[in-house]
């Protein structure tokens, strides 16, 4: 597996993580029959759109899509560790992590 593949891999764990997520939230806000489904059903839209694009940096191999996809998924990733601060430490750490992991096989792509 090339430093291409591995970015690949990362980018496309961290949206499908960011996707369970998103149902996570709908199927709770769900439960609750109150104004918060809709607004989750927005967020689930994105994080699909945005799995589903990052799958195929698989299929159209090109290092500016990837670049673009992984940039695009540190985002969201230190966005909802910042959000998650309000929550609780593993909905900080977790996506922190994850944002920074990214950023590092990135910083490795881009120097090979």
């Amino acid at each position: 597996m090339d430093i291409y593949e591995v970015c690949a891999a990362m980018t496309v764990i961290s949206a499908l993580v960011s996707c369970g997520f998103s149902i996570e939230t709908v199927v709770a806000a769900n439960k609750k029959r109150d104004g918060s489904l809709i607004t989750a059903q927005y967020a689930l839209s994105r994080s699909v759109s945005i799995a589903v694009v990052a799958l195929t940096v698989f299929i159209f191999k090109s290092n500016a899509f990837l670049i673009a996809m992984s940039v695009i998924m540190i985002g969201i990733q230190f966005f909802d560790g910042w959000i998650g601060t309000k929550v609780s430490r593993l909905k900080t750490v977790g996506p922190n992590i994850t944002a920074i992991a990214n950023a590092i096989v990135l910083a490795v792509f881009l120097m090979a």
